[in-house]
């Protein structure tokens, strides 16, 4: 029985006895444990793989774990087979990123299968020392501009810097300003510093920025340019508005100049220009800044102002302005019962209105002209008293006895000069259409026409027109036609019998 039971205990053994297969064992060893480097850094690990077991190993995976920031972790796979107590040797690298100065501990592994093996190595990371400078400044100023050149220095270091810095501004070659500091910086932080010039003078400028940390040295230049144009600049009244153009050498428009009209600021446009309506006359102060340059000048904005007296169908218009000066070459427009009539005033200022034009009542005048704000008035006209007729009283002389009275001749009474005067009339009337141009004028609204025509027997030659109007533009069908000092004039070199020409101009 006791037999039995030792001869069952036996059997039972391998049961409860583990397994054995072949072994694998892995083993993964540094050739260097301890490493050093700055972020930015890549660490080049070596290793050796060994195969202490008793079968062929492939397909290996190494790869590092360590901080979860940091590091940037690289892997490999060995597939060459490894055979039975041989080796491999490989590396793997690890990149520093923005780390701390400080010592890091890592783990390599390697794995096959279920098998695996691991080893630690050191990673020190030093101090970092570098940084950034900059300038920020544009290459061209205009003269009366304030300058801000911005300095900037950032620190890449991964650690706290220490340092000097400083800079240089000088002006064509002389210099105006040094500066000098030490500083500390810790990682990514700025030192700025806004270098101002309050409207500097004409030149050309550098900017010389240097900074040295822990022997780490490094420079940046900047230059720009203060500069000022010859501009010139019109200021004028012209319908309804004052105008300041502002231009260059080459009569090219300069946008963005300050302007000032009676203290309203202003900038000129693209073209140059700045536009402002008036209601009222009087004097208006403007002034510009031409690059830093100060102009004051004045613009005399008049009105113009109407009267008016009556000789018999003739309405005689004075014009005036704010002053009470007499006004030339203005076109004056009479509108009545009978419709409109336009004249130009003289050189006194007097413009003459057909009453048989405009008809007699109420008539409204108005003076218009590009260089003046308009006036207007009204005035009543009454027709002209016609002249009374004076009965002639005939005296009978008493009667004279004769002894032989002489035979009378004929008395024709007034037939004679009647014909007399007809002929006078006719004469003339054949002469100016036989031997002597015929010269019509007409208003309309803005327009003004002339038409000429030659003699029905001869040739014209030599024509000349002159006529005092407030023209701004003449054209002619023939001949020459130009604006000359507040005049028309309108020449005609030759023109056959009866041919005709005409003249057309726009009043101002």
């Amino acid at each position: 029985m006791k037999s039995k039971a030792i001869l069952l205990i036996i059997l039972l053994i391998p049961i409860f006895l583990p397994r054995v297969s072949a072994q694998s064992p892995l083993v993964i060893v540094p050739l260097n444990d301890n490493f050093t480097g700055v972020p930015g850094d890549t660490i080049i690990i070596p290793f050796q793989l060994r195969n202490l077991g008793n079968q062929t190993v492939s397909n290996v995976t190494v790869y590092v774990t360590g901080p979860a920031e940091g590091f940037l972790y690289g892997s490999k796979v060995i597939r060459e087979p490894i055979e039975p107590n041989g080796t491999v040797q490989d590396t793997i690298s690890v990149k520093l990123l923005n780390l701390d100065p400080g010592r890091y501990n890592l783990t390599i592994v390697a794995r096959a299968g279920s098998s695996y093996s691991e080893a630690r190595i050191t990673i020190s990371v030093k101090t970092l020392v570098d940084y950034a400078l900059r300038i920020d400044v544009n290459d061209e100023y205009t003269y009366g501009s304030n300058v801000t050149a911005l300095l900037k220095i950032t620190s890449q270091a991964n650690g706290v810097i220490i340092g000097r810095l400083g800079y240089t501004l000088s002006r064509d070659g002389t210099v105006l300003e040094t500066f000098t500091t030490t500083i500390y910086l810790r990682p990514g932080e700025s030192w700025v510093k806004e270098l101002k010039l309050t409207t500097p003078r004409v030149g050309d400028y550098s900017v010389y920025f240097w900074a040295n940390f822990s022997g780490r040295f490094k420079s940046k230049r900047a230059t720009f340019r203060v500069y000022q144009r010859n501009l010139r600049y019109d200021a004028y009244f012209k319908d309804g508005a004052i105008y300041v153009h502002v231009y260059d050498e080459n009569r090219q428009g300069v946008p963005d100049i300050s302007v000032k009209i009676n203290g309203i600021p202003f900038k000129t446009d693209d073209g140059g220009t700045v536009s402002y309506l008036v209601e009222k006359p009087g004097t208006y102060e403007v002034v510009l800044n031409l690059d830093g340059k100060i102009v004051t000048t004045f613009v005399e904005v008049r009105k113009l102002f109407l009267s008016a007296t009556q000789e018999n169908e003739t309405l005689l218009v004075r014009v005036v302005d704010s002053t009470g000066k007499p006004v030339p070459n203005i076109t004056v427009t009479a509108s009545g019962p009978l419709g409109k009539d336009y004249s130009a005033t003289n050189s006194s200022g007097i413009a003459e209105i057909d009453l048989e034009k405009t008809g007699y009542g109420t008539i409204m005048l108005r003076a218009e002209s590009s260089r003046y704000m308009g006036g207007e008035t009204s005035v009543k006209v009454a027709p002209p008293a016609k002249p009374t007729q004076t009965p002639t009283t005939t005296t009978t002389p008493p009667a004279v006895t004769t002894t032989t009275p002489a035979k009378p001749p004929k008395n024709y009474g007034p037939l004679a000069a009647i014909l007399l005067i007809a002929g006078v009339l006719l004469a003339g009337t054949s002469y100016l259409a036989f031997f002597r141009p015929i010269i019509q004028e007409e208003m309309l609204d803005r327009y003004y026409f002339v038409k000429v025509r030659a003699p029905k027997l001869r040739v014209m030659e030599g024509f000349r027109f002159e006529k005092g109007v407030n023209a701004i533009e003449v054209k002619a069908t023939k001949g020459r036609a130009e604006i000359k000092d507040g005049l028309i004039v309108w020449e005609i070199e030759h023109l056959e019998p009866e041919e005709e020409a005409y003249l057309q101009v726009i009043l101002g």
